[in-house]
């Protein structure tokens, strides 16, 4: 029997309570798409192995709902890959916190999703496994380092994905591929069980295509009493950076912020400082983890370059980074949040680029396009600030353009009540729906 599955997990959860589809035939559909899609856009590492048959018992709150994860993470009897090989078995092996957590409220784990390298870049393109295609067009580059999760969620592979986030690594995987990307408040989700790359800046983060499915997934994986309840009436204010925005962006974003956020703020010295800051210890933290694979010619290019720079720093440097942080943080929460409650942003600085433009390596490489990725992300990382990475507007060719909504520390649920305005206003009322163009594969 065919089945047409609903593009949200709300609509799924629905479906099953009132007896449309059963839960073993919801599994079956979304394992079927994970395969055949997966196969096509080169973005699964590992399938697992699931016997539906034996699914009964109690309905958990998540029972039906298929989901995969970035690869950085520990799984039942499995090392992940971290973007160097398709993972290894090994017994004895614990699943981390966050996916047994959704594992727990009755979720299926169907596989792990590719990555770049360690963690440790802007875009998909890797050494030792394929590079994932963009599901809005092969020509179309993957923004990393959860390049994945950005994929699968994209295709309707599966309605949510957990990665991680050290320098935009959810949010830019979100970004290209035009679904939502949540980067969470520095250490409300465990990073039990996941790889690190730089462990002041790394937090756990969350993918999928609807503000809604966001805090049904964000609920369970957090724990009991993490997340700040909100006011239901929002303050919302933007920072509009023009001397970093390219043309072509200017009037669909200075559009969505007037319309929505209205109050203008200048946190460009915040995030001058914060930026550069991020930098030191990102660069410094990732060499010392990897100071024995960058010493012996086995870490990849990515990692090398970043890593010989950190360890190169001045240990004071590092230190210095660090200790700024609670006061820059504290400075930045007077500065803005006493006038608002939600900060609406940029999160790119140009139209979203071919892969040409910004693997290394290919004819028309530029690092100033790959620069356009990034550039906005790593400030919130060090300020430890949750950050929603939306689409709001498409491009000449169609392509999605992206904003980032900013909240204070554990207030995730105001981020995820305002843009459900924007997302009903925008896009609809089932959120972001997949776009899938496998005939350009």
């Amino acid at each position: 029997m065919k089945h047409s599955l609903p593009n949200t997990i709300s609509g799924l959860l629905e479906q099953i309570a009132c007896g449309e589809i059963t839960t073993h035939e919801a599994l079956c559909v979304q394992e079927r798409q994970f395969r055949t899609r997966g196969e096509q856009l080169k973005c699964v590492t590992s399938f697992f192995n699931n016997d539906w048959a034996q699914i009964g018992g109690a309905q958990r709150p998540m029972t039906g709902v298929a989901v995969a994860h970035k690869d950085i993470f520990d799984q039942p009897d499995r090392l992940p890959g971290l973007g160097r090989d398709h993972g290894q078995s090994q017994v004895g092996v614990i699943q981390a916190r966050a996916p047994a957590r959704l594992a727990a409220a009755g979720c299926a784990d169907l596989g792990a999703l590719a990555m770049a390298e360690d963690a440790c870049a802007a875009v998909a393109m890797t050494r030792h496994v394929p590079t994932p295609i963009n599901p809005l067009g092969a020509q179309v580059a993957v923004g990393g380092s959860s390049s994945g999760s950005g994929v699968a969620v994209a295709a309707g592979m599966v309605y949510a994905s957990l990665g991680t986030d050290t320098a935009g690594s959810v949010r830019m995987p979100a970004m290209t591929c035009g679904v939502m990307g949540l980067k969470t408040t520095h250490g409300l989700i465990s990073r039990q069980g996941v790889a690190p790359l730089s462990v002041s800046l790394d937090s756990v983060g969350v993918l999928a295509r609807s503000t809604r499915d966001l805090r049904l997934v964000l609920n369970e994986v957090c724990e009991p009493g993490a997340l700040k309840t909100v006011p239901n009436e929002l303050r919302a204010a933007f920072w509009w950076p023009e001397h970093l925005i390219a043309q072509a962006l200017h009037a669909p974003i200075q559009t969505v912020m007037q319309a929505y956020a209205k109050t203008p703020i200048d946190i460009g010295r915040h995030e001058a400082r914060a930026t550069q800051f991020m930098q030191v210890i990102m660069a410094r933290e990732t060499g010392c983890l990897h100071h024995e694979r960058i010493a012996s010619a086995l870490a990849c290019p990515e990692v090398a370059e970043l890593g010989t720079l950190g360890l190169a720093l001045p240990q004071p440097w590092y230190l210095s980074a660090l200790q700024a942080r609670a006061a820059c943080l504290d400075a930045f929460l007077r500065d803005v949040f006493h006038q608002t409650d939600v900060l609406v942003v940029p999160l790119q600085t140009d139209v979203l680029p071919d892969c040409e433009q910004v693997y290394p390596g290919s004819a028309r490489f530029s690092s100033r396009t790959l620069l356009s990725l990034h550039r906005l992300c790593g400030w919130v990382n060090y300020l430890g600030l949750p950050a929603l990475a939306m689409p709001v507007a498409y491009d000449a060719r169609g392509l999605p353009i992206s904003v980032q909504i900013i909240g204070r520390p554990r207030e995730e649920l105001a981020l995820l009540r305002f843009a459900q305005r924007l997302e009903h206003e925008i896009h609809g009322s089932d959120g972001i729906a997949p776009s899938l163009v496998l005939e350009d594969l």
